[in-house]
Order: C-alpha cells, then sequence, then structure tokens
C-alpha cells in the first residue's frame, strides 16, 4: 500500500483529490492516490409549500406520502375520470388535460420540441423526489402553488367542475386530505436543504440506482465551466429510498416576484426554524 508522508509543518487542506500545502519553500501540490482522494459530497433541495411544513417536522421529509397515504392520486384520477365526461368543451381543462391524464395514470408525457426532438415529462409520483440544485428546488416551490403537483390538479379541476355544476361535492372516501380547506389558502413557498443523504439511499427517475451517476459526476463536474456545471446539474432529480429525519433538514422560505420557470425567476429565501405549530424565521 502506497502511503504518502507529508512533513508535519504543512498546513493541509483536501481539494478534489489533490493535497496542497504551504512549506517554508512556498506552495507544494500532490495528486492523491484514488483511495485517499476526499469523496465529493452533494446536498439536496426539495420545493413545497407551508401547507406540509408540519407533516415534514413531524414525519421527515418522506415519512408521510400525500399521494397514498391521504388518497389524493386516487382523487385525481377520480376528477380527470369526471373531466373527461363534463369538462371537454372547457378551454381551461383543455389546455391541462394532456399533464392532467399523465399525472393520474402516472406515467410520461412526450412533448415534442421546436428542434424536431421530442422531451418526456416525469408525471410519475411514486415517491418524494430531490433535486441536485438549489435553484431547481425554488422553481419548483414557486411553481406548484400548493406544493404538490396532484394536489395542484386536484384542486384545479375541482374548481372547474364546482363551476359547471355548484352542487358537486367529492366523495369522503377519496377526500382524507379535505381540499376545499386550501382554495383560497395563503401559502408560502418552502425550500428544503437536505443533508448525509448517502448514495445507496438515492434512485434515478427511471428507476436506476444513484451511486453509478453521482461517481461520474464526481468525475466531471470539477473539469467543467461554471455555466456547464449548472446546466447539467439542472436537469437531474432522485427519488428518496428512505425517510429524512426532521434533524437533517434546513428551511426556507422563499419570495419571488418574477415568473417562476428557468432562468426567469427572481427570488429571496430567509432561513426559518419550525418549532412546533409556530415557525420562527433568522
Amino acid at each position: 500500500m502506497l502511503i504518502w508522508k507529508i512533513p508535519a509543518e504543512f498546513s493541509r487542506r483536501f481539494v478534489l483529490g489533490k493535497v496542497r500545502a504551504l512549506t517554508r519553500n512556498g506552495p507544494y501540490t500532490k495528486t492523491l492516490p484514488t483511495s485517499l482522494k476526499k469523496i465529493m459530497t452533494f446536498n439536496y433541495y426539495h420545493g413545497t409549500s407551508s401547507i406540509f411544513l408540519n407533516s415534514i417536522i413531524e414525519n421527515g421529509l418522506g415519512g408521510i406520502n400525500p399521494n397514498f397515504d391521504f388518497k389524493n392520486l386516487d382523487l385525481l384520477k377520480y376528477l380527470s375520470s369526471r373531466a373527461e365526461k363534463d369538462l371537454m368543451e372547457n378551454q381551461n381543462y383543455l389546455n391541462v388535460r394532456d399533464a392532467t391524464l399523465a399525472m393520474a395514470n402516472q406515467t410520461d408525457l412526450a412533448v415534442p420540441m421546436p428542434n424536431g426532438k421530442t422531451f418526456y415529462f416525469n408525471y410519475r409520483h411514486d415517491g418524494i423526489y430531490v433535486a441536485l440544485t438549489r435553484e431547481k428546488g425554488a422553481i419548483y416551490a414557486c411553481k406548484n402553488k400548493y406544493g404538490s403537483e396532484i394536489l395542484e390538479y386536484c384542486i384545479r379541476i375541482f374548481k372547474l367542475i364546482k363551476e359547471k355544476d355548484k352542487f358537486f361535492e367529492l366523495p369522503k372516501e377519496l377526500n382524507l386530505f379535505k381540499i376545499e380547506q386550501y382554495l383560497d389558502y395563503e401559502q408560502k413557498p418552502i425550500l428544503i436543504e437536505i443533508n448525509g443523504v448517502k448514495d445507496d439511499e438515492l434512485e434515478m427517475e427511471n428507476g436506476q440506482m444513484a451511486p453509478e451517476i453521482l461517481n461520474n459526476l464526481r468525475e466531471i463536474i470539477p473539469k467543467l465551466p461554471k455555466r456547464e456545471k449548472f446546466e447539467r446539474l439542472q436537469h437531474i432529480n432522485f427519488k428518496l429510498l428512505k425517510p429524512v429525519p426532521f434533524e437533517r433538514l434546513k428551511f426556507y422560505e422563499l419570495e419571488y416576484e418574477s415568473s417562476p420557470h428557468f432562468r426567469d425567476l427572481d427570488w429571496t429565501m430567509t432561513r426559518i426554524k419550525p418549532v412546533g405549530n409556530n415557525v420562527y424565521k433568522k
């Protein structure tokens, strides 16, 4: 085994697989063996809303999935079925019909792009997903008014059906989340920073395990220009395979003015410390 002996008077720090030291004779740099390289770690980000804050504090991120535990997905399936019967002449429904059906059926949505290629949007909600960049998490939190695509579409379709039929009521056995209470709810977009997630606790959107992808990123990210690095990381999401406890989460309340889309979002974040049913800004 090869061991690197470094004089005691060196002031050492590890930077991307190299040891750099200041010696009495000037700077000293030596590439480390692979076994001694410091592994690049990642923080992950999840965008949600204040609607889910108390649940995350109590159960951790991923401890409860309202799409299944509160039957929000089943409710969307019911609403989309009603919409297919009652709203086929409603332009507001037709504008979101493809996304609604993809979400209800938990499939990808193929969208032709101007360059002739096809982009596939993932509308599967079989777990809690996290992003590799703070910006991606913030966009999701600001773009989805209720912090959940399925909840947002449930409320959107419910309102459209209610406009046509004022006597329409939701089935109680499917409406465990009681979505009516959120129709005019003044929520705040919330960004969650997640620390200490191991590579094997993550899965890619296509079902591939994350370690291979993350190790590949560790190799190429240090070599990329700043802009290209941001672009590459912006489009990578992972599914959490186990809940993350409250103690490993940091919470930020977001404020934004511009359109919540990539490149256009102008936003600020304020660290908050949730304690019980109260939230304190730091």
